[in-house]
């Protein structure tokens, strides 16, 4: 192999392990994966409560002895050549001095919290990375974009007009601020604009706060250098009051610095009451589609000797291309099992280019596994009902892909049929989609055919089904369709890709 292609191998395998390592790690994209950190916190505030507890013990030996300590020495500095003049006061002295000092250099020297610290260390290789919260972050900004929320509502709890028992800290809106600085500088004034209220009432949790007036300080020069002029001079105001500094002529310097910046920076900035006009998709996701009549609700049951015992509930959508509802089609106790099944097999989901080839993309975020459908007698059951449901056979079909979304996780429009010319002669395309709904979503998750107008929320036990290709063969762009973002819930669904079974 030429230098040029092992160069480009060398490439592509680093390439593979960095995308190998971005979705085994991941955490926020699946709530599954969140679990685990809220455990780890727990655990990690369990051992500093512990390391608290051993320097309470090592200071209340100190306080115990000083005192004592303090009363020998002040009798001796007030009367020092009298003192000395004693020879028991001597011998003391110098024997103080030669043991017990070495005693004390010994008992300061002593580490503290040497088994708390093995285990920050060894938990260290469990904590979300940098990518980590990046992604955690993309996914507020999707939310907020998606369902038109307010930095200041999200920061209170409030979403979408429901108020959670949640909330963010300061130092959790200085992150979005921070994020969004060199992407989008109006969204980031809006949660560095709630930094500044939050830091009027809260002092941030952190070892490295210090007194709230350097706090304030600190936050302020941050906020000055990104450029935020009026947001830092409110913020270093609230720092002069505080701290009654009001008239320190240093202080005041700096002051009508920030305040000549902010007035430029106030002509500079155009004030636009302008919006973006909100895509189909967008629209669907914040349920604001037309509400359409039901076309048919019946239960099925003439297909096949199992409906015949045990009819399903059939609700029509749409009928070009035909999507229907089953509802109660999977039991609480069947979903438990697959839940149990797919949790520890969960990984980031990709999505499969025309090429064949699958990436991990913003576009998709969720963990999921593959389950074949002869995994065990459940999928056994579950492929014989999913046939006797849509009338179709599965031989040729993909298997069963079971995924959980996190913050935000979403799925953007995309068609689930593969376009004729990147399919070669004799494969297999996706005829028609089951997508089984595991759970219920308290807010957002909805499935969205925008080009329809047409919006299914999840319900626990439900099956989606649409048509991807038409009766002719050809394909039906009509049946372009997304997940909208998580807001509040978790979300787990399972999908059986129906091929057209042509070879």
């Amino acid at each position: 192999m030429s230098l040029c292609g092992w160069a480009l191998l060398y490439i592509a395998l680093i390439s593979w392990i960095n995308q190998t390592e971005a979705t085994k790690k991941s955490v926020s994209t699946s709530v599954v994966g969140m679990l685990e950190l809220v455990q780890l916190e727990a655990d990690l505030i369990d051992s500093l409560s512990t390391y608290a507890d051993e320097l309470e013990a090592k200071l209340k030996v100190l306080k115990s002895f000083v005192p004592k300590l303090q009363a020998e020495s002040n009798e001796a500095v007030t009367q020092m050549e009298n003192y000395v003049s004693n020879p028991i006061n001597s011998f003391s002295l110098i024997r103080r001095m030669h043991e017990d000092w070495h005693d004390w250099k010994i008992f300061m020297e002593s580490s503290i919290g040497q088994s708390q610290v093995a285990f920050l260390n060894k938990a260290k290789l469990q904590f979300p990375t940098k990518t980590d919260l990046n992604e955690a972050s993309s996914s507020i900004v999707r939310l907020q974009k998606m369902y038109n929320l307010t930095a200041k509502d999200m920061a209170r709890g409030v979403l979408n007009g429901k108020q959670y028992e949640a909330s963010l800290t300061a130092l959790d809106t200085y992150a979005m601020g921070r994020y969004l600085n060199k992407q989008n500088r109006d969204m980031a004034r809006e949660w560095f604009v709630v930094t500044s209220e939050l830091l009027k009432e809260q002092t941030p949790l952190t070892p490295l706060a210090g007194e709230r007036e350097k706090v304030l300080h600190l936050f302020a020069q941050a906020i000055f250098d990104y450029e935020y002029y009026s947001i830092a001079l409110s913020v270093f105001d609230h720092a002069l009051l505080l701290a009654n500094k009001t008239a320190n002529p240093t202080l005041l310097s700096k002051r009508s610095k920030f305040e000549e910046l902010a007035r430029k920076e106030a002509e500079v900035v155009e004030k636009t009451n302008s919006k973006i006009k909100p895509s189909e998709f967008e629209i669907g996701c914040r349920g604001q589609f037309k509400q359409q009549s039901k076309l048919l609700c019946e239960y099925k049951s003439e297909l096949s000797p199992f409906l015949q015992l045990a009819p399903v509930k059939v609700e029509e959508v749409f009928l070009d291309p035909l999507i229907m509802v089953f509802h109660d089609v999977l039991t609480s106790r069947e979903i438990d099992e697959l839940q149990q099944i797919a949790r520890p097999l969960l990984k980031r989901t990709t999505i499969l280019h025309n090429s064949g080839v699958e990436t991990v993309h913003s576009s998709r975020i969720a963990k999921g596994t593959w389950l074949t459908r002869d995994f065990n007698n459940l999928t056994l059951r579950i492929e014989r009902r999913i046939m006797d449901m849509v009338d179709l056979e599965l031989s040729g079909s993909e298997d069963l892909q079971i995924m959980n979304y996190g913050i935000g996780g979403h799925f953007e429009p995309h068609y689930d049929y593969f376009e004729p010319d990147d399919l070669d002669e004799g494969d297999n395309n996706r005829l028609a989609t089951l997508l089984f709904y595991l759970t219920d979503v308290e807010q957002g998750g909805a499935t969205v055919f925008p080009v329809l107008q047409q919006a299914v929320s999840p319900k626990r036990g439900a099956a989606l089904f649409w048509y991807n290709i038409n009766a002719n063969g050809s394909v039906d762009p009509k049946s372009f369709h997304g997940g909208c973002p998580v807001l509040v819930g978790s979300k787990w669904i399972m999908t059986q890709w129906i091929s057209n079974n042509i070879s």
